[in-house]
């Protein structure tokens, strides 16, 4: 029971480590806020809280798919059979991304079998990318304690993602940080256009409101020295990029009201896309996200 309960909350920090989940508007990233290459690591975290903080966590992205009706299909997930065939580092980055965001997609829809076999897998990656500690039952353990307080939780998986890519660095692959972000975002994403077919609005709307959240996971990839794999990967995604390009961006009035004496302000931008621009987008996906797991 111990071990089943573990694998929901390493999930839940494994999949927000590698952006499990589809995020919603937080206002555009303007050209001052972009970061450089060869940007601090400091810098970089900074920008995935940005990231994650847009983002429901996985438990809720999933739930979303499930209003739709949707019944959990083991097929639309990266075989685990296949984790042996990765044995450079950056296809080991890669799919510690993509098999990070299968894991909390297991998770949520109750398939403990099928969790604990993704669970083996992403700690398997993580030792061979020698990280085991940083993705490991310390942070495990920190994460269930804190599970209630969404502020720590962040700063959890914050400092996770610092000492991922300090370690990395200190190997001379820090680039392998920005591989295992951009293929769990792909992932997510892929994984709810598995349900495209049946989408409801509020499905719709969160695939639609990616396209600010995949500017800033381009951004912050973009800002490592560009290695021929981080390259590969971000060209992998331009088609994804591409397809983003015909999502519409609504500006809406802001609306401000008081509840048991807190301001609330809603309002904002608003991103909706047409049948044929979500399936451009699947198709778009798709293609990528089959290639990355090649």
């Amino acid at each position: 029971m111990k071990k089943l309960r573990n694998s929901l909350f390493l999930s839940l920090a494994a999949g927000m480590i590698v952006l499990a989940g589809c995020g919603g508007p937080q206002g555009p990233t303007t050209s001052g806020d972009s970061l450089s290459e060869g940007a601090s690591v400091t810098q970089r975290t900074k920008r995935l809280k940005k990231i994650f903080r847009a983002a429901p966590t996985p438990m809720e992205t999933a739930r979303i798919v499930q209003r739709t009706g949707a019944s959990f299909s083991l097929d639309h997930l990266h075989s685990a059979m296949s984790a042996s065939n990765y044995v450079t580092a950056d296809r080991q980055a890669v799919n510690l991304g993509i098999y990070g965001a299968d894991l909390s997609y297991a998770t949520i829809f109750e398939e403990n079998a099928v969790s604990l076999t993704y669970l083996e897998v992403v700690k398997s990656l993580a030792r061979d990318l020698g990280v085991g500690d940083v993705i490991g039952d310390d942070m495990l353990e920190r994460a269930e304690a804190n599970r209630a307080r969404q502020d720590s939780l962040v700063a959890i998986v914050s400092e996770a993602f610092f000492n991922l890519n300090e370690r990395l660095k200190s190997n001379g692959q820090e680039d392998l940080s920005g591989m295992v972000v951009a293929a769990g975002w792909l992932e997510s994403l892929y994984l709810a256009t598995r349900h495209t077919d049946s989408a409801n609005e509020e499905l719709r709307t969160r695939i639609a409101e990616q396209k600010l959240v995949m500017e800033d996971v381009i951004d912050l990839v973009s800002s490592y020295e560009q290695s021929p794999g981080l390259t590969t990967v971000i060209q992998t995604l331009e088609p994804v990029v591409a397809a983003f390009d015909a999502v519409t961006r609504e500006e809406a009035s802001s609306d401000i009201s008081k509840s048991g004496g807190a301001i609330i302000i809603g309002g904002g931008p608003r991103y909706t896309t047409s049948e044929e621009v979500l399936a451009q987008i699947t198709e778009a996906v798709t293609t990528a996200r089959n290639q990355l797991v090649k």
